[in-house]
């Protein structure tokens, strides 16, 4: 029989309200609503072919228009390497056409098509019900409260300024060469 209590990788909170530190329990609380949000909406996108990437990337293009890899790795806070991934899959669905740049043929442009259009419109819907539900019950002042929340981690924790910027934005951000 082993005696050893577990030893926790951090300090609990002092007050008791929470399992963890409050930091702690914060970053646990949004990887777990992620993860939760992340299955229920590749539920919902499946009929029409989708996934959470997928989607993120059709609305990228959606919003901004032509967009090269770079600026969809850094408004979907996505790695290049499943970024490259999902746009083979959406060049092979017909969603996205991918070109090269006129101006550097190495910049690969990611563009939407009709077909990826139309994929697209239901899917906002289905979102926006999701989202609708998953807020039921919290007050603005909240989510204004927990948004400012969250712009200063995103500031602490993003990997560059262009892909904060892109992120906080949600907007053309003229890129560093």
């Amino acid at each position: 029989m082993n005696d050893m209590k577990p030893t926790p990788f951090t300090a609990g909170d002092p007050t008791g309200e929470f399992p963890l530190s409050p930091g702690d329990y914060v970053l646990h609380l949004l990887a777990s609503v992620a993860l939760f949000r992340d299955a229920a909406l590749n539920r919902l996108l499946r009929p029409q072919g989708l996934n959470v990437g997928r989607y993120r990337v059709l609305g990228v293009l959606a919003r901004f228009g032509r967009c090269s890899m770079t600026e969809v790795a850094n408004y979907t806070a996505m790695e290049r390497t499943t970024l490259t991934r999902i746009a083979d899959q959406l060049v092979r669905a017909g969603y996205v056409d991918r070109t090269s740049s006129d101006r550097d043929r190495r910049q690969v442009l990611l563009e939407l098509t009709p077909a990826g259009r139309q994929a697209h419109r239901p899917a906002v819907a289905a979102l926006a019900a999701y989202n609708s539900q998953a807020l039921e019950g919290i007050p603005e002042g909240a989510l204004r409260e927990t948004a400012r929340t969250l712009i200063a981690l995103v500031d602490n924790v993003a990997g560059n300024r262009a892909a904060r910027d892109a992120i906080l934005v949600v907007g053309r951000i003229p890129l560093e060469s």
